[in-house]
């Protein structure tokens, strides 16, 4: 009796969670950039222009299954699940269970097709054709007449469908017709942007010139889309690089166009933390106006420093990290002395490669005015040490836990890395050759003569 009284008990519980989540299952057939098909799906929700990954799905290996449990807090709303740029729209309610069947642009749902996951169903059905150019391996070969008949053929279908959504969802409609609208109109713009060429300038059709042109960008809340970020850029390259056979970057081209403060400040902090520019000085010192936010006028100060510190003639960014005995040290306290900077760890072999030729080198400079700090980047601070103190290693030895400005501000990525200040603090070199290689050296040399001085 009290087994079978646990067991209800347990039924009941089960079935209360049930309940309050819902199950999404199916297949995705992707193929990565190295030709192999993708393990793993995502379910994902807006966030920044782009898409925060709620839930990842590991395919089974025996069927390519992928199964993930939506909690409660991502029902009722839309989200997506797809890979990479490939992303679809579904809408869960509690105790559903929704299959898709997705890949090469396309999706079948089947399962719990509530009246919403029917809206994006027929969509998805009806602009087939398009998605074909640009979510297909080679879709980018068809011929652009196809595309441009296709484009032309969908414009009042597209319109009215939107225009018809009405599940009796106030919620759902609002924000479905919405994400449409700029889903169709990423769709347009992905194929060019994947490579299918239209032909040359005066032969583009007047209505794809239209669609162009009458983007003003005039609404912040494009920024709410999952694609938000992607479209203005893959936009931008379209209209400027490939229509208008304009040279530079993008983004650059795109930014005097977006009429929407907001818009704008959040599309220039996207791209700056990217760090997709040429010149990322000229770039964040030319935008800094736009910012709206305190927030954000902060970020842009942070990595103009970092930008600026880079580059010949910067300013370091202070640190201080504490010694094998606890006590910090700080880089400005080195003012006055060439300082060489050596970041390594002590699982890193080419990093252990180069400790004979960075001891002879210290040697070398020994009386002089040049400061030599090795920055390690384990996490394992008792493996550190003794290797430290065991090997007996020559310089200042610190220890920074893969943490602070080591990795923020100096943006170390690979190891060992090496870089070079002068006796101002100015940056040298930021990537500066390895002990083992004599222009080490002679870059010290002529740095502690003044040769490479910067000064304000």
């Amino acid at each position: 009796m009290k087994k079978t009284l646990i067991f209800s008990v347990m039924l009941a519980v089960s079935a209360s969670s049930w309940a309050q989540t819902a199950v999404i299952k199916g297949k995705f057939h992707k193929l990565l950039p190295n030709g192999r098909e993708t393990q793993e799906v995502f379910f994902s929700k807006p966030e920044d222009g782009e898409i925060q990954v709620i839930l990842p799905m590991v395919k089974s290996r025996q069927d390519q299954i992928f199964r993930g449990e939506v909690k409660k807090e991502d029902l009722n709303t839309i989200r997506y699940v797809g890979v990479f740029d490939e992303q679809y729209a579904v809408y869960l309610k509690a105790g559903e269970e929704l299959n898709v069947d997705a890949g090469d642009g396309q999706i079948v749902y089947s399962g719990n097709i509530n009246k919403e996951n029917q809206v994006f169903a027929d969509w998805y059905k009806m602009i087939k054709p398009l998605r074909n150019y640009g979510y297909t391996k080679d879709g980018y070969r068809l011929p652009s007449a196809g595309y441009l008949k296709i484009i032309d053929s969908l414009k009042a279908p597209v319109e009215q469908f939107i225009k018809n959504i009405n599940t009796g969802n106030t919620a759902f409609d609002k924000q479905a017709k919405y994400f449409l609208t700029y889903s169709y109109k990423y769709d347009v713009i992905i194929p060019t942007a994947s490579g299918l060429n239209i032909g040359k300038k005066d032969e583009y059709p007047e209505s794809l010139v239209k669609f162009y042109n009458d983007e003003k960008w005039t609404d912040a809340n494009i920024w709410n889309l999952p694609m938000g970020y992607h479209y203005m850029l893959y936009f931008a390259f379209v209209k400027h690089i490939i229509y208008n056979s304009k040279q530079g970057m993008a983004a650059d081209m795109l930014i005097p166009e977006i009429s929407n403060k907001e818009l704008k400040a959040k599309f220039i902090v996207a791209q700056a933390e990217r760090g997709a520019n040429m010149n990322f000085v000229q770039y964040l010192e030319r935008n800094e106006q736009y910012m709206q936010t305190n927030q954000q006028r902060d970020k842009m100060k942070a990595m103009l420093k970092r930008a600026r510190m880079q580059q010949p003639g910067g300013d370091w960014i202070d640190f201080s990290y504490p010694d094998a005995t606890g006590k910090m040290h700080k880089l400005s306290e080195n003012l006055g002395k060439v300082v060489l900077i050596d970041v390594w760890a002590t699982w890193c072999a080419p990093c252990l490669k180069e400790q004979p030729a960075l001891e002879e080198l210290e040697k070398s400079f020994e009386g002089k005015d040049v400061v030599f700090i090795s920055l390690s980047i384990d996490t394992d601070k008792a493996k550190w040490q003794k290797m430290v103190e065991e090997k007996k290693l020559s310089g200042l030895h610190l220890f920074t836990n893969n943490q602070g400005s080591v990795v923020s501000d100096y943006e170390v990525t690979e190891i060992p890395r090496f870089i070079l200040f002068d006796k101002n603090g100015k940056t040298v070199n930021i990537n500066a050759p390895r002990p083992s290689e004599a222009k080490l050296k002679t870059l010290i040399e002529s740095t502690l003569k003044g040769e490479n001085l910067k000064t304000k």
